[in-house]
């Protein structure tokens, strides 16, 4: 069935464009308010859904609520996404079954029907603190075309009749590709070093990625924007999510392919955990790709991005007993290489009078603080330390151009 609005509230086509939904869902439009200005950070537009989401059929009505609707299809445009596109995608039935069927109360949704979006469901707080920093997000995301921050696509709020709201921003899915992201990674700034496989057993990271000196910096520059941003903002606790593809092309090939001026530039230890696939990390002296298809070959196709398919070699290394990390031994490491996948996500925790008092009595208890309760300035300092020991100084003997 095709969907129609209600004839006496027919919208602004720019504001609500009528968009096909799902099959059997039809929708009609609630009153709203006056039509607000082209970049208002404040607006707010509301529809009605009708969608049957269960087993028997039954059709129930939404409430379906876009804040802030023409800045974010600004964002989506800076990323060439399709206005059209993306609103059919949100809007139809498989996403709110998708919403509310999430028994597991999972805070990180992927679309099944396109893997482009991540729904991340948020709480009210977390919403809040969102649309205080969305003006300067946009102005930062604007200035820095290569940043390194989670891209937000759109923030929604969608209630049942007589049900419970679900709050959601729409980022983009940082792990998308079409090679097999084979183990990925969330690392955060903490006074630990450890990663968590699927099982939930501990172990130490042993690796690191070396990448073209050039991307390196560029990397690190960026980086330094994001976190100043989102220390004025009072944003802590954030994570990089990190996705490893182990390919068989010369590293110095792939390197040339992406050694191009089109980027635009924009000791504390770390944690890492990852959920991905269970798998050994095995051995410092190991073949990384040891438990991997070695078959697979990375693509020669130059990204404009950072964080988008770069080239690396991953290198095992070993620790001391006293925990610090020490270089790789030479001769006695396989170097691998990968592209790696990457970007900064989690940017919704606000520093907050509790947080800080979590971190003092942290503080008191152990030598190593809270990581959710370092001040923002604290983590922003702890984070870009970890991300430069993540990437080091490359002294591969190689021909780098």
């Amino acid at each position: 069935m095709s969907c129609s609005p209600h004839p006496p509230f027919t919208p602004a086509p720019r504001l609500l464009p009528l968009l096909p939904l799902a099959e059997h869902m039809e929708r009609k439009l609630v009153l709203s308010e006056q039509e607000p200005s082209y970049l208002d950070f404040t607006s707010t537009s509301s529809l009605l859904l009708w969608c049957s989401i269960d087993s028997k059929g039954t059709h129930t009505e939404f409430g379906w609520t876009d804040y802030s609707a023409a800045v974010f299809r600004n964002l989506q445009e800076f990323d060439e996404i399709n206005f059209d596109d993306y609103s059919d995608s949100m809007r139809r039935r498989e996403t709110l079954r998708l919403l509310f069927s999430n028994k597991k109360n999972v805070t990180s949704l992927c679309l099944p029907h396109d893997d482009r979006f991540i729904l991340k469901i948020i709480n009210k707080s977390q919403m809040k603190v969102f649309l205080e920093m969305l003006p300067k997000y946009y102005q930062h995301v604007k200035t820095y075309t290569n940043t390194l921050l989670a891209n937000f696509y759109g923030l929604h709020v969608v209630k049942p009749r007589g049900g419970q709201k679900v709050r959601f921003m729409v980022t983009r899915n940082v792990l998308q590709s079409d090679s097999r992201i084979h183990k990925h990674f969330v690392i955060r700034g903490s006074p630990h070093s450890y990663h968590v496989n699927k099982a939930g057993d501990e172990e130490d990271l042993n690796m690191t990625f070396h990448l073209h000196t050039s991307h390196r910096n560029k990397i690190l520059m960026q980086l330094k924007h994001d976190c100043n941003f989102l220390e004025e903002a009072g944003i802590t606790h954030y994570s990089l999510l990190l996705g490893m593809h182990i390919c068989s092309t010369p590293f110095e090939a792939a390197l040339q392919v992406r050694h191009s001026p089109r980027y635009s530039t924009g000791s504390a230890d770390c944690s890492e955990s990852s959920d991905g696939p269970e798998s050994e990390q095995g051995d410092a002296d190991q073949d990384l790709s040891s438990d991997y298809d070695t078959t697979s070959s990375c693509s020669t196709e130059t990204e404009d991005r950072l964080g988008v398919k770069m080239a690396a070699r991953a290198v095992g290394f070993r620790k001391r007993e006293s925990n610090v990390v020490s270089t790789h031994m030479a001769g006695t490491v396989q170097p691998n290489n990968v592209n790696l996948f990457f970007g900064i996500t989690d940017i919704l925790q606000h520093y907050s009078v509790r947080k800080h008092i979590e971190h003092v009595l942290k503080s008191l208890q152990t030598d190593h603080p809270s990581v959710s309760g370092v001040n923002p300035k604290g983590y922003s300092t702890h984070f870009q330390e970890c991300v430069s020991k993540i990437f080091p100084e490359n002294d591969f003997d190689i021909n780098m151009l």
